[in-house]
């Protein structure tokens, strides 16, 4: 099949690249041919290395670095443009530019455009991916979805490890999808643990305060360890708030040695080298979404074999089912020391639990299951 990605999300790094590039990669290693289906002057941050064809519809909106008036505002021009990107790619699938179209990630208000469009007589079929579903959205969430029973071509994944839909039982056209693990597709991995000493701990991926770094560093330096340890963190801010917040710690901590700070966006060979240098990846994020939302970065913990230290709200039903880490409490800075203490001085007895944990969780998750299911989905008739 010759499947189309529809993209119009601008970031600066995170998920949504690197997830489309496992869309792109495994699909070709299925035999499939991907094409990038992007709003004209589209910034690409990787080369995908496939066809693109331009959207009619403007070009796509960032909401970086804007004020909260203003994100209004581009937010009604989004819905405009989206629902113009929309119709384009289904003009094109009519023509065949395409067997299929992938929109690969998605809020509920998606549902709205797609009332807007030419959708509901498309020629190809459309599969729309939503990574989890926050309680506060589950019910305009389902209502959505059953406002789209008519339209025959469109379907609807809740992308995640929630797969208890039963308000959705009588919509053929949604369906559940097992999240996947993100793999370095530059570099070799294997289950094999080549630990460095000193111990290298690592905190990566989008920096939002919410992700509780000066909790964590306060616990880090209060921390006795039995063995050297240093630490990693890297953030890429997409808000100044964010940004003035990590400049902020950097300055704090300059003074201890073992702590390397990274304020970039990292992409490509550069992001897959650091987190192949690290030994234990950090996750102590204490935002409740985590719990409904796949975390990229513990699906990329997984991929790359790398165990994990978390919080309990970190998608719980992995560690309930494979032992890959430690999840730690929150309730204090003292409490998460005193974890943090044992976790890196007991980790050469539990490394090879680990590994077995991560070779579990690496064959449940697979990057081949996901396409398997997704192809699946847009055959069916």
């Amino acid at each position: 099949m010759r499947i189309a990605i529809l993209e119009s999300i601008v970031m600066p790094a995170g998920h949504e690249v690197e997830f489309d590039r496992i869309l792109v990669e495994e699909l070709k290693k299925q035999g499939h041919e991907p094409v990038f289906f992007v709003p004209e002057h589209f910034p690409f941050k990787l080369d995908y290395h496939c066809d693109v064809e331009y959207l009619e519809g403007g070009e796509a909106i960032s909401y970086a670095g804007v004020s909260r008036l203003k994100r209004l505002w581009l937010s009604m021009q989004r819905e405009k443009r989206r629902v113009a990107w929309l119709d384009s790619a289904c003009r094109k699938g009519a023509a065949g530019k395409c067997d299929a179209v992938i929109v690969p990630t998605n809020s509920w208000r998606v549902m709205r455009s797609i009332r807007h469009s030419i959708l509901k007589d498309s020629k190809v079929p459309f599969l729309f991916m939503f990574h989890g579903i926050m309680p506060k959205d589950r019910q305009r969430f389902c209502d959505g979805v059953r406002s789209l029973r008519e339209y025959p071509k469109v379907h609807l994944g809740a992308l995640g490890l929630q797969t208890d839909f039963p308000e959705l039982t009588d919509c053929p056209h949604f369906h559940t999808i097992m999240a996947p693990v993100y793999v370095p597709f530059d570099l070799p991995v294997t289950p094999e643990f080549h630990i460095h000493t000193p111990l290298r701990l690592g905190f990566f991926g989008q920096y939002r305060r919410e992700k509780n770094l000066d909790f964590f560093l306060q616990a880090f330096v209060k921390a006795q360890f039995t063995t050297p340890v240093t630490l990693t963190v890297q953030g890429a801010t997409a808000t100044q708030a964010d940004s003035d917040d990590f400049e902020r710690l950097r300055n704090e901590y300059a003074s201890y040695t073992n702590i390397h700070f990274l304020h970039k966006n990292l992409l490509g060979m550069e992001w897959q080298q650091e987190i192949m240098n690290i030994d234990v990846m950090l996750l102590p994020y204490g935002a409740e979404r985590y719990r409904y939302q796949p975390s990229a970065m513990l699906f990329t913990a997984i991929g790359y074999y790398k165990p994990v230290l978390q919080s309990p709200e970190m998608n719980p039903e992995i560690l309930q089912e494979f032992t890959i880490g430690e999840a730690v409490r929150l309730d204090s800075v003292e409490v998460f020391s005193r974890q943090l203490e044992n976790f890196v001085n007991t980790f050469p007895d539990h490394q090879e639990t680990y590994r077995q944990g991560l070779l579990g969780a690496n064959e449940k998750y697979g990057q081949d299951k996901l396409i398997q299911r997704i192809v699946g989905i847009l055959s069916e008739k």
